[in-house]
């Protein structure tokens, strides 16, 4: 393979129409009805179900995205990988003379042209040459690879130019090759064509042979309808993207090795409601991406196979919603594990994210099942605010305002003379983005440096340095400082608190359309930041959550803006104290504790009995736990032990039964009533002067 330079692109623009949907989408937030939300699809794919593309009656996912209008099904004609070889027009390619035997193909020198409905076999080599589907388009047209090497120098190997559809068969046992050349002759006034295997229509691919696809000018396999595919097995090198079909990218089944500058699969058609997505409902993918391993513009859905993804930037993408169902995947990512800017729904899979920087990030992200692991060196799952065009344009255009006025002398504080002006001082003025008042920088949280974003490191004993504790009361149990990362900058500006923290009638940071909900799954977090972090609500109603959190003062394990909810389901998060947040209220008794272990200490919380009623084992030092089991009684009282041999325990350490045996034990009662930690700025809220309060972050979601 070869060594890809990053491909940078323009990217991760939802088209016009695209966001008209997503902003008129009804948003549900916390005790709103959801009865109204999109009904379940299920797709027949060999005679089996696809896994719904919503949640369960429980959590059901109000999506941007026109789901229920999209085709997720694979036809009959797509499956089939049969033909006649009898009745079949034969192809055998030759540079120095392809010959047909049959109707409906034509030669041209190295070019040879299918020019009728049917089937065509085709086997042989052109070393610069080319075939072409050019029909009517009102006719389907199969092609059966039954051995090919093609390599044009200066176009597509194979480009369909008009038919109705075309379906390339790989005959079982067959090894073919398609390759071309760095440089491109373009049609007039276009950009066309632009890949080794090009359509204009649809295209499938099916059978059970190889084929092998190099791309040296731009994409590799690319349809500007849809691409099918539902068997094979694959290699593909791109330069730009692998897999790419813009009305939508539908696999059933096959094998596929994708190398690609850019995107390996993507979907790009970003004016169409029910186009511009990604379905994978099987197969077995390795795929290495200089960009995303998986984009779509609309919708993202995964729903069976094995996926191991390593990308340079998101390893899942999706401008509006995305769901993950089922399969096997695998993830090491430069950016986000799996992205979507408006929905993200977990309802099922083996999810292994080994790296990443933050793990699930959406506006609305919704656990409902499935087996995750992340390990983020950020935070491990995020809600935050969707991006819209309209708010990249306006960042651009500040952006460039800026660049303007400092081009034209403004001072900065970078060259505070530059306009002949004195250095910045008194409010709103900054330097490296920190406020400075009557000249003064003031301090963040812990003695944080606000103008650098550093904090001070956590001791050894994983409790917070002195000092960082605020007090006063913005929530149950003290103070919160949020955690969302967009605010970060603003924070920063101000002290540590964005400007309406305290407009009139109290704090309003945070966002309501932001909301992580967990209604069951297995969900195990490791991160360097915010391990759980909602730039507005968290409900916790079912499943399993286990976090080891943050070591540093200014990040924690559980951040939130607005309110965190417990209904049911099993917790236990342990990390640093700096930021640590409890829960605001619940039906469900939960209990909070300042108590210190080091990483890979058991931490075990027992009954009377000594039966344990949830266990783990983190991989960090820590200074807090917060806890909540379905066996939580209102006020009664259990054993938190630390450093335990735990009986029956899973990989994890966790486990809800069984017994413990040495460590140190401490008494600790559960209510429903928040003590300790700190509660959200938005409900039951309060306020600090300025500087005491705020997340010190990095400056990014």
């Amino acid at each position: 393979m070869r060594t890809h330079l990053p491909y940078k692109k323009t990217r991760k623009t939802v088209g016009a129409s695209i966001v008209a949907i997503g902003l008129s989408a009804a948003l549900c937030l916390p005790g709103c009805s959801t009865s109204d939300a999109t009904s379940a699809d299920t797709a027949s794919v060999s005679g089996s179900s696809v896994s719904s593309d919503t949640t369960t009656a429980s959590s059901d996912v109000v999506s941007a995205a026109d789901i229920a209008g999209m085709d997720f099904e694979y036809t009959d004609r797509d499956q089939d990988s049969t033909y006649d070889e009898a009745s079949a027009t034969h192809v055998a390619l030759s540079q120095s003379g392809s010959t047909v035997e049959g109707s409906g193909a034509v030669v041209d020198g190295s070019t040879v042209t299918i020019t009728d409905e049917g089937t065509y076999i085709v086997s042989g080599e052109l070393t610069d040459g080319q075939l072409v589907v050019e029909t009517d388009d009102t006719v389907k047209v199969q092609i059966v690879f039954d051995g090919v090497t093609i390599h044009n120098e200066d176009g597509p190997a194979v480009y369909i130019k008009q038919t109705d559809k075309c379906f390339i068969t790989l005959a079982d046992g067959s090894k073919n090759t398609l390759t071309d050349g760095a440089e491109y002759v373009l049609e007039d006034d276009s950009d066309e064509p632009y890949a080794t295997l090009f359509s204009r229509e649809d295209l499938t691919i099916n059978g059970s042979g190889a084929l092998s696809v190099t791309s040296s000018y731009r994409h590799a396999v690319c349809s500007k309808d849809d691409l099918v595919i539902t068997g094979g097995t694959y290699t593909v090198d791109a330069v730009e993207d692998g897999l790419r079909g813009r009305d939508c990218v539908k696999i059933l089944d096959g094998t596929f090795s994708v190398v690609a500058g850019g995107d390996c699969i993507k979907s790009n058609k970003g004016t169409d409601e029910v186009r511009g997505f990604v379905s994978i409902d099987g197969g077995t993918f390795n795929l290495v991406a200089g960009d995303d391993g998986i984009q779509a513009v609309t919708y993202l859905r995964v729903t069976g196979g094995t996926v191991v993804i390593d990308a340079a930037d998101d390893a899942m993408h999706s401008d509006l919603d995305a769901l993950i169902s089922g399969g096997d995947i695998t993830i090491n990512a430069g950016d986000d594990a799996v992205h979507a800017e408006t929905s993200l729904a977990i309802d099922g899979g083996m999810i292994d994210i080994q790296s990443c920087y933050e793990g699930y990030e959406a506006e609305k992200l919704y656990i409902n099942g499935g087996d995750t692991h992340i390990v983020a060196s950020d935070d491990a799952i995020n809600a935050a605010a969707a991006e819209t065009p309209a708010d990249k344009a306006a960042a651009e255009a500040s952006s460039t305002s800026a660049s303007d006025s400092a081009a034209d002398g403004a001072a900065t504080a970078e060259d505070p003379d530059a306009a002949g002006g004195e250095p910045p001082t008194g409010e709103g003025a900054t330097t490296d983005g920190a406020a400075i008042a009557d000249g003064e920088m003031p301090s963040g949280p812990d003695g944080a440096d606000v103008a650098t974003g550093e904090v001070p490191a956590m001791p050894e004993d994983g409790t917070a340095p002195t000092g960082e504790a605020p007090t006063g009361g913005m929530g149950p149990g003290g103070g919160s400082f949020g955690g969302s990362n967009e605010e970060s900058s603003e924070r920063m500006q101000n002290g540590g608190m964005p400007d309406n923290a305290f407009a009139e009638g109290g704090a309003t940071m945070g966002d309501e359309n932001c909301l992580i909900q967990i209604t069951g799954g297995y969900t195990v977090l490791e991160a360097d930041g915010d391990a759980v972090d909602s730039n507005g609500y968290v409900e916790i109603t079912g499943g399993v959550l286990l976090v080891s959190g943050p070591t540093s003062g200014g990040d924690g394990a559980f951040d939130y803006d607005l309110s965190a909810t417990i209904t049911g389901g099993t917790v236990l998060m342990v990390g640093s104290t700096g930021m640590a947040q409890n829960f605001t209220s619940g039906e469900q008794p939960f209990s909070f504790n300042t108590i210190s272990g080091s990483a890979n200490q058991s931490v075990a919380i027992t009954d009377e009995e000594g039966n344990v009623l949830v266990s783990y084992t983190p991989t960090k030092q820590f200074g807090m736990v917060l806890a909540s089991s379905p066996a939580f009684e209102e006020g009664g009282t259990y054993q938190l032990v630390v450093g335990g041999a735990v009986s029956g325990a899973n990989a994890d350490g966790y486990t809800d039964a069984g017994a413990v045996s040495g460590g140190i034990a401490t008494e600790i009662t559960a209510s429903t009533t928040a003590t300790g930690g700190m509660g959200g700025l938005g409900r039951g809220g309060g306020g600090m002067p300025a500087g005491q309060g705020g997340d010190v972050q990095r400056g990014m979601r």
